[in-house]
């Protein structure tokens, strides 16, 4: 006599949990082989996206840094909400440069400006600040400079900097700044009267809908403690492999648009109006863009200082100090003989600042900043 055959229920069932103790198991594995691919990034209802705090690994896309994000949410140090006595507290505002993670937080730049200006007590910038400096990093990658006038309203201002240190990659923030549909983060314009206008309509996207859903909020706990759901994640937000440069010159470089340049200006004269009434003071920098240091000297541009040039132009009436980095940048590369872009592995003198980078970067601000 025949048994019954099990009832789809039942079936649905055994193959449930056998699927569930196959994931498990998977789990297990790859937290005994030490695999992860923490994901660093999540959904933030005001800049678009933002680190994941607590997040914490290795970065391999490029270079090789261990990354730990902090309480805040930025890769630096925990900060407390107010600076010990006579503490000079410098705040930085940058993209992917600043938040460095092809490096290891003490190779970055900007804890490496912390150590130099510690250094040098008789600085200007430290003149009646005898508890030394405490640099902090808000930088975040993929940003413009809207979303780091966000992040100055969101999370810098209420630890009251004495400075703010904004440095722009001119490599490509002008083209983050110009207005144009985005579905990942919020939109600065021009009005009809000059005025500078916030577009929040990227909350209305489908994966932003998505991700404020309950579905998206387990989803994303999911991913923040599954070493399994950050490899599939990993997987799924793998970028492709950027396209070699052609002949052994450097990538080409964007034509900033007049619409970038003035939505630029506007959000350079806003930041410094709310830096100022927060009682800071706003200095700005532009770090080095790959063509500018090029190690073949023949294949730069003709004028590679042009967008600094243009930027230095909008400051000045601000009455905003500005500190170009990739004119003395590219003049000691030229006189040591260094590479500043690039990793092992891959072509040399593309992509971000590598050690050298970062260390040539820290000391020449150091002395920009400390000149009387």
């Amino acid at each position: 006599m025949t048994s019954p055959s099990p009832s789809p229920l039942r079936l649905l069932l055994i193959n449930g949990a056998v699927f569930l103790v196959l994931l498990l198991l998977l789990e297990l594995a790859l937290r005994l082989l030490g695999i992860a691919r923490p994901a660093f990034y999540r959904f933030d209802p005001v800049r678009g996206f933002a680190h994941r705090p607590g997040a914490e690994g290795w970065w391999t896309r490029e270079g090789r840094g261990w990354v730990r994000i902090n309480r805040a949410g930025f890769r630096d140090d925990d900060h407390p909400p107010v600076a010990a006595p006579g503490t000079l507290r410098l705040a930085v505002l940058a993209d992917s440069f600043g938040e460095a993670f092809q490096v290891n937080q003490a190779d970055t730049w900007w804890k490496g400006l912390e150590r130099r200006l510690q250094s040098r007590p008789d600085c200007p910038l430290r003149r009646g600040f005898p508890g030394g400096v405490e640099v902090m990093n808000f930088g975040t990658g993929a940003y413009g400079t809207g979303q780091e006038l966000l992040t100055w309203r969101q999370a810098v201002r209420p630890l009251r900097p004495q400075v703010v240190l904004l440095a722009m990659y001119l490599g490509n923030d002008l083209d983050d700044n110009t207005p144009k549909p985005r579905d990942d983060r919020p939109v600065f314009r021009l009005g009809a009267d000059g005025r500078l206008q916030q577009d929040d309509s990227f909350l209305q996207s489908p994966a932003s809908r998505f991700r404020r859903s309950l579905p998206g909020q387990l989803l994303d706990g999911l991913v923040a403690h599954s070493r399994l759901a950050q490899l599939l994640n990993a997987i799924k937000n793998r970028p492709a492999a950027p396209p070699a440069p052609a002949g052994d010159g450097p990538p080409p470089v964007p034509v900033p648009s007049e619409q970038g340049w003035a939505v630029t200006a506007a959000l350079l004269r806003q930041l410094r109006d709310e830096v100022a009434a927060g009682g800071a003071r706003l200095i700005v920098t532009s770090l080095s863009s790959p063509e500018q240091v090029w190690p073949v000297r023949q294949r730069r541009p003709a004028d590679p200082f042009a967008r600094e040039q243009r930027l230095a132009s909008i400051l000045a009436p601000l009455g905003v100090p500005y500190l170009p980095l990739a004119p003395e940048l590219q003049r000691q590369a030229d006189r040591r003989g260094l590479t500043l872009h690039g990793f092992a592995g891959q072509q040399p003198g593309i992509g971000h600042w590598n050690g050298d980078g970062h260390r040539l970067a820290a000391a020449v601000l150091a002395d920009d900043l400390c000149r009387p």
